[in-house]
Formats: C-alpha cells, sequence, structure tokens
C-alpha cells in the first residue's frame, strides 16, 4: 500500500520553502489541489499517514488551507477605518492613508466622495485618477471647518477602477465658543441638580437611591453688549442658538503669569480649585473676537498640558477659562436699550458630565459626619417642625387626625457665604459629597438652646440646665436627643441625652438634669461653655443647589438651602 506522510498546511509561505514539510508534499504545486474535491470515506486515519484505499493511485485533490496571507494581502487596507472627531473647535485635518496591498495588480482610486457633511473636504495627494501600485501606500486629507451642521455625521467613500468601493464612518460635534463675559452688576447663578429616588414609610424609615452619577449643571447670567461685541454676540446667536457651545466658567477665571509661545503645548498655572478637568476645553481670551479653545491632556504640579500645541502666542495677563460644552434652554430675548447697546439674560446648561472631588466633613459622631459650619445669618435662618400625619374627615362629624409616624420631621435653613478659591472649592466637595438628598449628616442648630447652670465635672454624666421643658416636651425624641457643646476655646464635644428630669435648686429656682452617654473628660464651668445646641440628623431637602456667584473665584459667593431631617435613622 502506497503511504504518504506529512501534514496538511499549505506547501508555500509567502512564496518561500516551507522546510517542516516531507519532500513529497513540498514537491507539488497549488495546481495539483485544484478543485477542491474528495472521496470521505475512501480516507483512512493511521498513525499520522493518510493511507488511500486504492494502493495503485492517489488522487491530488484538495484546496488550499485559509491562511493569514489570504486576509491580509491583495485587497485595500484603509486606515483608520472609522474618525470620532470629537468636539471640533476650529479647522482641523486629518490624515487617512490608503493601501494598495495587492501583491501584483496596481489599483486605480477614480473617485472620492464625501457624503452627510456640507462643511468637510476630502482630497487626494494627486490629481484623480490617482494610480497605487502593488503594495503602495497613499495618503488622503481629511479638513473638517466650523461651517455646517452641528452634528458630524459622515461618510468618506472611495471608488476604484474596478468598481470596488470603501468607506470611512466619520461623526463629531461643531461648537462655537460664547465669548461675552457675563454683567457683573449682577450675581452669575449656578445651579447643581441632582436626582434621588426616596421612599418614605408609613413608620418614618426612609430609602434614598441617587440616579445620577453627576449632578445636572447650568449657568445663569446676563450681559451688557455695545457696538462692535453686540454685533458679534447677535450674529452668533443667530446662527447658533440651538447647537452646542465651548461655554467658559467665567466664575473660574485665572491670568498669565507668563507670555504663552506659538506651539507651546503646556500653560503655566495653578489650576487648584478651578474648574479645569482632562478631556475638556480651556479658553484662552483677550476681546470676543480674539480667543483660543485648547484640550487639557493633563493638569498637574502648576500647569496644564495641553492635546495640541497652542496657534498663536499670548501675552501676560491673557485671561485663561476652563470651558464646558453646553446648550441653551431657550432663545434669549435681547434689550435693545439703544441702536448700539442691547443686554440680554442667557441659560446655559451643560451638556457633559460635570465631575468634581467629593468630601463630606471630617467631624464624626455615631456614624455620620458632622457640619461644623456656623450659617451666614446676614438673612435670618427658618425653622419648622411638620408632622406626617392623615387628616380623616367624613363631612358629617368630628374630623381626626392620626401621626403615622410619630417623628416630628425637622426644617431648618442654612446658608453659607464663602470668599476666595478654597472656601469655594471646598463648599463645592461638600454638595457633591450630600449628593442632594442621597447622604445624611448632624446639623446643629446653632441657636443657644441650653444654659448650663453648674460646673460638668470631669467625670460627670449629668448636664444641669436651665428648665426649658426637655423632660416635659422633648422627652428624648428623635431629632432632639443629641446636643453639641462648644467651649469658648474652641472645643466642641456630642453627646447624647440618656434621661432628663426636673428639680428644683436650693435658691427655689426650677431646673433640668440631663443625663449624657458619656463623660466629657475635662472640668468645664458655665462660663467656659459658649454654646449648647442640639443636632438632627438631616438630608438636603431638595436635590437642587443655587451658587450666587457675585465675582470669579476670588470672590464672594452665596449659597442657601434647606436640610429636612430624617428622624427614623438617628443612632
Amino acid at each position: 500500500m502506497v503511504a504518504l506522510i506529512g501534514i496538511a498546511p499549505t506547501p508555500r509561505l509567502f512564496g518561500a520553502t516551507n522546510p517542516m514539510l516531507s519532500i513529497e508534499l513540498n514537491a507539488l504545486g497549488e495546481g495539483a489541489f485544484v478543485p477542491a474535491a474528495y472521496r470521505r470515506d475512501s480516507l483512512v486515519a493511521g498513525a499520522g499517514a493518510f493511507r488511500h484505499a486504492d494502493a495503485l493511485r492517489w488522487p491530488a485533490t484538495g484546496r488550499l488551507a485559509h491562511r493569514f496571507a489570504g486576509d491580509y494581502f491583495d485587497r485595500i487596507h484603509l486606515t483608520p477605518i472609522a474618525m470620532s472627531l470629537g468636539n471640533v473647535v476650529s479647522e482641523l485635518t486629518r490624515e487617512v492613508a490608503v493601501w494598495n496591498a495587492w501583491r501584483t495588480l496596481p489599483q486605480t482610486l477614480t473617485a472620492l466622495r464625501l457624503d452627510g457633511d456640507a462643511g468637510s473636504t476630502l482630497v487626494a495627494s494627486a490629481p484623480l485618477p490617482l494610480l497605487l501600485r502593488p503594495l503602495q501606500e497613499r495618503v488622503l486629507s481629511l479638513t473638517v471647518g466650523l461651517d455646517g451642521p452641528p452634528v458630524i455625521d459622515a461618510v468618506a467613500v472611495l471608488t476604484f477602477a474596478d468598481g470596488a468601493t470603501w468607506s470611512i464612518r466619520i461623526d463629531g460635534l461643531r461648537l462655537n465658543a460664547w465669548t461675552l463675559p457675563p454683567n457683573w452688576t449682577e450675581p452669575l447663578i449656578e445651579t447643581l441638580a441632582w436626582l434621588t429616588d426616596v421612599q418614605i414609610a408609613v413608620a418614618g424609615t426612609v430609602t434614598r437611591t441617587p440616579l445620577r452619577e453627576a449632578p445636572h449643571r447650568s449657568w445663569e447670567f446676563a450681559v451688557l453688549a455695545d457696538r462692535v461685541e453686540r454685533r458679534w454676540v447677535e450674529h452668533a446667536l443667530f446662527d447658533w442658538t440651538a447647537r452646542v457651545w465651548a461655554l467658559p466658567v467665567f466664575v473660574d477665571t485665572t491670568r498669565l503669569g507668563a507670555p504663552l509661545v506659538a506651539g507651546a503645548v503646556e500653560v503655566p498655572v495653578d489650576a487648584t480649585g478651578l474648574d479645569f478637568a482632562v478631556g475638556s476645553l480651556a479658553m484662552l481670551w483677550r476681546d470676543v473676537a480674539t480667543y483660543e479653545l485648547v484640550e487639557v491632556a493633563q493638569v498637574a504640579n502648576g500647569r496644564i498640558a495641553l492635546r495640541a500645541p497652542t496657534r498663536r502666542a499670548w501675552p501676560v495677563g491673557t485671561r485663561l477659562m476652563p470651558c464646558r460644552t453646553a446648550r441653551l434652554t431657550d432663545a434669549p430675548e435681547l434689550r435693545r436699550h439703544t441702536d448700539r447697546l442691547m443686554s440680554t439674560q442667557l441659560r446655559f446648561e451643560a451638556t457633559e458630565p460635570c465631575d468634581w472631588p467629593a468630601a463630606l466633613p471630617a467631624t464624626r459622631y455615631r456614624g455620620f459626619p458632622v457640619l461644623q459650619h456656623r450659617g451666614d445669618e446676614t438673612t435670618d435662618p427658618v425653622a419648622s417642625f411638620a408632622r406626617r400625619f392623615e387628616l380623616l374627615d367624613g363631612e358629617v362629624g368630628r374630623t381626626h387626625a392620626d401621626d403615622l409616624s410619630g417623628f416630628a420631621w425637622t426644617m431648618q435653613s442654612h446658608a453659607w457665604r464663602l470668599f476666595g478659591r478654597t472656601e469655594r472649592a471646598a463648599h463645592r466637595s461638600l454638595l457633591y459629597g450630600l449628593q442632594g438628598r442621597a447622604e445624611a449628616l448632624w446639623l446643629p442648630t446653632g441657636m443657644d438652646d441650653l444654659e448650663v447652670l453648674e460646673t460638668i465635672g470631669e467625670t460627670a454624666l449629668t448636664l444641669t440646665v436651665v428648665a426649658c421643658g426637655v423632660t416635659r416636651s422633648l422627652r428624648q425624641q428623635a431629632g432632639r436627643r443629641h446636643v453639641r457643646i462648644e467651649l469658648v476655646d474652641g472645643a466642641v464635644f456630642h453627646r447624647a441625652i440618656e434621661a432628663s428630669n426636673e428639680l428644683t435648686l436650693a435658691n427655689g429656682d426650677l431646673a433640668e438634669r440631663l443625663r449624657l452617654d458619656a463623660a466629657l473628660g475635662r472640668t468645664i464651668t458655665p462660663e467656659r461653655v459658649r454654646l449648647v445646641c442640639w443636632m438632627a440628623l438631616v438630608t438636603l431637602a431638595g436635590d437642587t443647589v443655587e451658587l450666587r456667584h457675585h465675582a470669579d473665584s476670588d470672590g464672594l459667593l452665596d449659597c442657601a438651602v434647606s436640610f429636612a431631617g430624617v428622624p427614623a435613622e438617628e443612632p
């Protein structure tokens, strides 16, 4: 019986002899394996050899095995096959490589077509038809301008002489920059809006689930434009009102301390506490018509690295501002005071996630952070003690109110007046830590709620105060069973009231004695106590917070919120 010992791969690899094949198989050319036909029932496997049932002859029929060369060569390769341009803020050019991977055949590029974007062009390095010799590469140039539809959704089609067509998908977003600063005679209002799913049970327990990783962010401000500025602004609004803008975060403006040369790839600036983010935009600004948008690649060590070099030089004092992509929420109404002067109110909403480092207060009590900030009282703070009750009224008899949970649901306002970059950045971190109504903390009332009458011993577990109805009315209810004791030297203690009773002092005055859960660890006389106030466990009453910027990050910021109690969660 005749047997040929060997393996089945193709005899040649990229035209070279494969030394691992047997002499007999190597001697067979490719034509010996065509057409692809064989009889499976006539093949018998045995000890690494293929034996034919008919020993008198070997029919040289078969086909080439699948190989890498068949996938890679003898075709056209485009690099890239898809192009995502991201945010297009100025005219840009990208290269497209066309490689004729045929090993023996030339190819001719006969036509180029760009469908879906009137503001872009695709041109070859030489006039068409363009010959590509075997294994030759040619480079095409794609130019994308700012004139065109706001959303770039295009397809580049390449047609060759043999009728084959190849395509490249192109997408992106055109941006125009808003370049007129706010009129600072009115505050710039920034809004952060989280979304929390809050479920309150009949017993008063609360389930809170945050639904947004980052808040929706918006800015509202007034502008005043005269003469040339008015023309620039009106023409930009006429063309771009419904589109996405590159909006400078005006409150985080800083200035260049040294000249910036053309072609610079980094900007020396202290970005601590400012809204510069990797992958977002920044603006170098001199006036409404003279500016440059750059993309941030890195923020570290007192500098901002750029993804692409600057196109022009910028002098000392040039404004540098972080930018966010944003859209106008509605068409602004222009108030034309004279033939040259115009004012309007604008409201932009960010179209990109605006992240910020979250940080809750470091001081903790019974597992929850404690807000140590003393609220601003330029306007009177307010508080309320609501009850969640059902009113039963049959309309023919007396009404009946059913207090379902038995808790007092406190509501208390709190305000901040902040100066400078450090305070403002820390406040923003607090808001991001609270995530709207998602996170709870302890909130002191800040009021003179209890007046200490007697010296508190180092190991004492009692606190004697002027009678004020703690025993009769409060009875250690949630929202009124934890106190904050602040001394004149700045020391602060947080304790729980476990019991209380009334007593009559030797002089006949009525007092109350409160039992603490732990001693204060030092002897304190009444005159050393600055303030004793109640604390309640609360969350923000709503998911939306307004920041009123009266100036940039080195100036004044006002913020006022309301906190709502979560009494069922108090430990």
